[in-house]
């Protein structure tokens, strides 16, 4: 007996396992090999669609795409009671995702092919649903998928909302580089989706005002904004909000109140370093700060230094990345400890300007063991008088641990891996703080 005839005695299972490592295109072809192969392929579920599977240089195969995800459907929709899974995108390589996009919709039959597919993937009580579209215009939803009871999770990309929707199982939601059509049809969404316990916000049109309250399961919310028209206010009305991650869209001025986030413990922010501490002023329950940090000039560290006189804040861990020319690192390491006290500092290296942040930071603690005294001929390094003692442990990925001086770790700044993680824990005396 050969090998290839070895393979098709295998169980059923393991060729399932087999083919589902392999690409649309070749488990279709394998189908043709035998009657043995096309019967293992007409009991294999496929549950995940991507166009760029068929893309072929200099061919459009949008269409023989959409046939083939449709009937691929329909055999499953005869074989199984319910399709639990579905995910469907559809990309054209022509095109790239830019704020100034023409906009030229799909041809017409490619669209009603492709709304029967989604039509049929989402009719068998589908549970978790993955649409995206990367194409030169927003995708309209079929007005029967909107309203899938069923539906527990949902990920949403370059399509467009307008109309109402009725998802009342949803705990999970995406929403990337959609378009609202209404303010209105958001509230609605939230107001049908009571049981949320993720969403995420990235990159939308079409909202100046994001409100979430009502949803008591709701634990993780993502916003990231990168486009016009600005979004004026967001406001969280949930005592059980866990993590808040927020990304403003360059200068953006967002107010943000998450004052009745009482169990608020994570803030994840990626922007000017202006902005962040204002954010965080009135949440000191909060425990881990994710930072990622981006200055190209000195206006940013101009503007916190004008509010010193503000409370520090008590942070108990903070993860920094940090992107910002080089001669301002200097002055970061004195405004962030100026802003908070953070009891570790996380940060790894290769990223950014996190070497240089480091080794500016080590310096400055060297200088203070050596003059105990020395406060750097500045009010912003007054944090250093209110440091009793720093350990720094550096953290291999392979597992490698070991604890370090300052100095010995400024000798082996070059010869840090990419990717370590370096441990800074600090002991503060917090009663000498504002």
């Amino acid at each position: 007996m050969d090998a290839a005839d070895r393979i098709s005695q295998l169980p059923e299972h393991i060729k399932h396992h087999m083919l589902s490592l392999l690409s649309t295109p070749e488990v279709v072809r394998l189908s043709v090999l035998s009657k043995t192969w096309h019967q293992v392929f007409n009991s294999f579920p496929i549950s995940e669609f991507s166009s760029s599977s068929f893309l072929v240089e200099n061919s459009d195969r949008s269409l023989e795409f959409a046939t083939f995800v449709y009937n691929s459907l329909l055999r499953q929709c005869r074989q199984y009671r319910s399709i639990p899974k579905f995910q469907f995108s559809v990309t054209d390589r022509y095109f790239r995702t830019c704020f100034f996009t023409f906009q030229q919709p799909l041809q017409p039959q490619l669209a009603k092919h492709i709304n029967r597919c989604i039509q049929l993937g989402t009719q068998k009580g589908v549970k978790e649903l993955s649409i995206y579209f990367c194409v030169p215009d927003y995708y309209r939803l079929p007005e029967a998928t909107l309203s899938v009871k069923e539906l527990v999770v949902c990920r949403l990309a370059g399509c467009i909302l307008s109309g109402p929707i009725n998802w009342p199982s949803l705990r999970e939601l995406s929403l990337k580089q959609v378009k609202i059509c209404d303010q209105r049809i958001f509230d609605n969404l939230v107001f049908t989706c009571p049981f949320i316990e993720k969403f995420a916000l990235v990159e939308c049109d079409g909202l100046k005002y994001l409100h979430l309250s009502g949803l008591r399961k709701l634990k993780k919310v993502k916003v990231k904004r990168q486009s016009f028209p600005l979004m004026e206010k967001i406001e969280i009305d949930v005592v059980s909000l866990h993590t808040f991650s927020y990304s403003p869209f360059y200068f953006e001025k967002t107010h943000i109140d998450l004052t009745s986030c009482k169990n608020l413990e994570v803030f994840k922010f990626k922007g000017c370093t202006e902005s962040f501490r204002k954010y965080l002023k009135n949440l000191n329950q909060i425990k881990r700060v994710i930072l990622c940090i981006f200055c190209y000039s000195s206006s940013g560290f101009e503007k916190i230094v004008s509010k010193v006189s503000d409370p520090v804040l008590h942070i108990t861990h903070l993860k920094l990345k940090t992107y910002i020319i080089e001669k301002k690192v200097h002055s970061l390491v004195d405004v962030l400890f100026c802003i908070c006290r953070p009891e570790s500092l996380f940060l790894v290296s290769g990223r950014g300007t996190n070497d240089e942040f480091m080794k500016i930071l080590c310096k400055k603690l060297v200088r203070r063991v050596k003059h105990k005294h020395y406060c750097g001929g500045n009010h912003l390094s007054g944090w250093q008088h209110d440091l009793k003692g720093v350990q720094i442990e550096r953290c291999g990925r392979n597992g490698y641990r070991k604890v370090v001086t300052c100095d010995a770790f400024l000798d082996s700044l070059q010869t840090l891996e990419p990717k370590e993680t370096i441990h800074f824990e600090f002991e503060w005396s917090f009663n000498s703080l504002p």
